[in-house]
């Protein structure tokens, strides 16, 4: 099996499972990730920094901040769908176009050096990048978004918690069948 360590520390053997899912956008997965990157977005509208939020993830236990997830992917994947999406989503929610906002300026992570950090001669390591943080700054300001300072436990919480919120309403509707299928 692959090999990995809980929140404890404890190395744990995790093999594959498989699961049923009924259809919807995303089935499990991708759901959670949607809600945690949309819920990671926010905060860096609101006045967290990409680096700080990918920290602050990592002290909690991931291996990977989520917008160091988003440039080692590339920033343009799902560019397309999140783009024809424009046009139909409801109006009662609170959405975030940081992540095509990114693409149309070339930042499209490691493969071009510059993503949500920047990355120096083609290696994976995120560096601090404040001409985007500069950008960052001034486009919650064009959103009307008062920035604030946002702390480490606020950040996880947000992160976690749509996670949760979104794998309790797959549950509830059906898409999982049982709480362990999402776990």
């Amino acid at each position: 099996g692959i090999r990995d360590r809980d929140v404890t520390g404890v190395q744990t053997c995790a093999l594959p499972i498989s699961v049923l899912s009924r259809v919807s956008p995303g089935f499990i997965g991708n759901a959670l990730l949607r809600n945690y990157s949309r819920e990671a977005l926010f905060v860096v509208e609101e006045g967290a920094l990409p680096l700080d939020v990918d920290a602050a993830l990592t002290r909690f236990g991931y291996r990977m901040g989520i917008f160091a997830v988003h440039d080692m992917a590339g920033n343009d994947v799902g560019l397309q769908t999140k783009r024809k999406l424009l046009l139909t989503r409801p109006k009662d929610r609170r959405y975030s176009d940081l992540l095509i906002t990114i693409c149309d300026l070339g930042r499209l992570g490691q493969k071009t050096g510059k993503g949500w950090h920047r990355y120096e001669n083609g290696g994976r390591t995120p560096i601090r990048d404040t001409e985007w943080e500069a950008f960052l700054v001034e486009e919650s300001k064009r959103l009307g978004i008062e920035r604030r300072d946002i702390s480490d436990e606020e950040i996880i919480k947000r992160c976690i918690y749509s996670m949760v919120n979104e794998g309790a309403r797959l549950l509830e509707n059906g898409i999982a069948l049982r709480a362990s299928d999402i776990d």
